[in-house]
């Protein structure tokens, strides 16, 4: 079986690596965190077997790392969380989380898959639905702040969501105190307003 990578031109691998060498600068315990990252082959296995696209940034993520261990081993999600509401899921889990809040509770659409989580029930999710002119945008399912169960656009890529990060990082807009992440909501808005003018969730009213 021949499972051919969506290819597009992005500096995500850049920009992963980046981010990393700075919370090892900063001396983050967040990069300890991370399970190692995944074989090529079956990332896109995977996808495959969910009818999905296997898209290279995705791919391009979880090779880097595998979403960050012990998540559901208690303690302080703060620790797990590399930006606000954002821990970022196990493929095993992500697929698992899929199969149970689309397949079996129907609460997004399927074409919609979790990558990040709050730890309380929200996802940030990437579209999958390559008929879409917002495939690979990332929504956020959060009925409890959107006050309604539909996904919102929040990130315009996954390159740009990194892109994102790593300029809040470098601008305090996120730091670790006792190794729990802290935000600068204000500095996070206008980096984020600006750097995703495709996504809903930042816009003024």
């Amino acid at each position: 079986m021949c499972l051919r990578l969506i290819s597009m031109e992005n500096n995500l691998i850049n920009l992963l690596v980046e981010l990393e060498s700075l919370l090892k600068a900063s001396n983050y315990l967040i990069v300890t965190k991370f399970n190692d990252g995944k074989e090529e082959k079956e990332i896109a296995e995977y996808l495959h077997n969910l009818k999905f696209s296997a898209r290279k940034d995705f791919v391009d993520l979880y090779k880097w790392k595998n979403g960050v261990s012990n998540l559901f081993q208690g303690g302080n999600i703060g620790q797990l969380e590399l930006f606000a509401n954002g821990i970022m899921l196990p493929l095993e889990y992500a697929i698992s989380t899929y199969t149970l809040e689309v397949k079996v509770q129907k609460k997004f659409n399927s074409y919609f898959f979790p990558i990040f989580t709050s730890g309380g029930g929200d996802y940030i999710l990437i579209n999958f639905n390559t008929k879409s002119k917002l495939f690979g945008q990332l929504f956020l399912y959060s009925p409890s702040l959107l006050m309604t169960n539909a996904p919102m656009s929040i990130y315009d890529s996954l390159e740009v969501l990194f892109e994102t990060i790593l300029s809040i990082y470098k601008e305090k807009g996120y730091s670790f105190k006792n190794n729990v992440l802290e935000v600068d909501y204000e500095i996070e808005s206008l980096i984020s307003r600006r750097l995703n003018p495709k996504s809903d969730f930042w816009k003024e009213d």
